[in-house]
């Protein structure tokens, strides 16, 4: 019987991999919670997900919630950002957004991209935490720089709004154009309402900025 807490999260990784539902599925929670319960981080965050979306096993978020914890508890910023998650929306559990913010920046630190994208959003609504909207445009640029399209869309809607500076609809389809560029489709349609409102002057500079980005101007 395999007992090594590494190769039980291999194997049940590769089974829930290979399967939809049934008994293979549940195979798989049952070696990810034996990996997990042996101090395995990964499984603890897999299993932790699995309880939460009753995949293999009955949905638990209160069990999903205990299960994230331990995988933060062993450092893993997907497992950080997870339990920062349910702290944030009360799923098996308080709601504490304080909390949930402590936790999501452990995960931002470790380069965790849903991490800061949530950090830009609460440092930008002044959730959890002050409102600081050079910090939450700092983690968007975080994100971003890891590829992150939707932090690249947010600063576009940052510099298009302005908050906390004068708007800059260049700088503003520069983030919407990267954030194109990663596959955030949403953004088309925030460029071609740039160019309804940009100067002829801002289309140029857009042009001499980003001699191959998007033809919508």
């Amino acid at each position: 019987m395999v007992s090594n807490p590494h190769a039980l999260f291999e194997t049940a990784y590769t089974l829930m991999r290979s399967s939809s539902g049934g008994a293979r599925l549940s195979e798989a929670a049952d070696l990810m919670k034996r990996a997990a319960d042996a101090g395995h981080g990964g499984a603890a965050n897999n299993y932790g997900a699995m309880l939460q979306h009753g995949r293999g096993i009955a949905e638990d978020p209160t069990a999903a919630r205990v299960y994230y914890q331990k995988a933060a508890d062993t450092g893993l910023a997907e497992g950080q950002f997870n339990i920062g998650f349910m702290w944030l929306h009360g799923l098996g559990g308080d709601q504490c957004l304080e909390t949930a913010w402590r936790w999501f920046m452990r995960a931002g630190e470790a380069g965790d991209t849903d991490a800061c994208t949530h950090l830009g959003q609460m440092h930008m609504l002044g959730e959890g935490c002050e409102q600081d909207f050079t910090a939450a445009k700092n983690w968007w640029r975080r994100g971003a720089a890891e590829g992150d399209g939707r932090c690249a869309f947010n600063l576009g809607v940052a510099s298009a709004g302005g908050h906390g500076a004068s708007p800059d609809f260049v700088d503003a389809y520069r983030w919407f154009s990267r954030a194109l560029a990663l596959g955030n489709a949403s953004a088309t349609a925030e460029l071609l309402k740039l160019r309804s409102v940009m100067t002829d002057a801002e289309k140029s500079q857009v042009s001499s900025k980003i001699p191959n980005g998007p033809s919508v101007l």
